[in-house]
């Protein structure tokens, strides 16, 4: 009974496309209306797709044996796993739009914000760095808000403390005029928490959300 349900779904998808597909996802509706009554379905659609399956398979005569013997078994199984593909999927779209990407931290089929490595990996196309100081309460506020928002995207930031490492505030200094123009500064200055795009020099400072700097991640990324 259970592939009922699998047949009822993916038939009245193509029979959207085709008559012929129509009369079965009826069929499977009616087996499934059944089920819920808890009354037997009497349209016989599991045999028939048990009997076109093994015909189909009877250029192995073993293997058509073995399918019909465990077809309950073997639909069991085709079922956990379509709806488990259909929950992934559903998963994958919601972070996709929440996030910009299909699945934060690891890999996926597809990503607006980035590109595909030749083992499916996406990857931000851009450098994130956080210029902070080591004493900066600001920063230590931010802290936890950017290990949530690098846990969310699967983005990392590089770390860079300016107040005691001179290469570092070096590093910051040689984006001072993007960094004041982006933050509205008044007076040059080192700044910190400052969140910056490698890939265009644009920055974020200060206390921020977790949603703005997701945004600005997607925004420069």
């Amino acid at each position: 009974m259970v592939i009922c349900i699998v047949a009822m779904v993916v038939f009245s998808i193509l029979g959207i496309f085709s008559v012929r597909w129509r009369r079965v996802a009826k069929e499977a509706f009616q087996c499934v209306f059944k089920m819920i009554q808890f009354k037997p379905c009497d349209v016989k659609l599991e045999e028939k797709i048990k009997s076109k399956i093994t015909s189909k398979l009877m250029i192995f005569p073993k293997l058509a044996k073995l399918f019909y013997k465990n077809f309950k078994v073997i639909s069991w199984i085709f079922t956990i796993a379509f709806f488990a593909s259909m929950f992934y999927t559903v998963y994958s779209l919601y972070n996709l739009f929440v996030f910009g990407s299909c699945s934060p931290g690891s890999t996926c089929i597809f990503n607006p914000q980035g590109n595909i490595t030749d083992n499916n990996v996406c990857v931000i196309n851009a450098k994130f760095v956080e210029f902070y100081g080591e004493e900066c309460p600001h920063c230590q506020k931010m802290a936890p808000i950017l290990e949530q928002v690098e846990n969310e995207t699967g983005v990392t930031f590089e770390k860079l403390e300016v107040w005691h490492n001179d290469t570092n505030r070096a590093e910051y200094l040689k984006h001072v005029d993007e960094v004041m123009k982006d933050c509205n500064l008044q007076h040059e200055g080192i700044v910190v928490p400052t969140f910056m795009s490698m890939k265009n020099n644009k920055s974020i400072c200060g206390e921020t959300t977790a949603e703005q700097l997701k945004q600005f991640i997607k925004d420069n990324g």
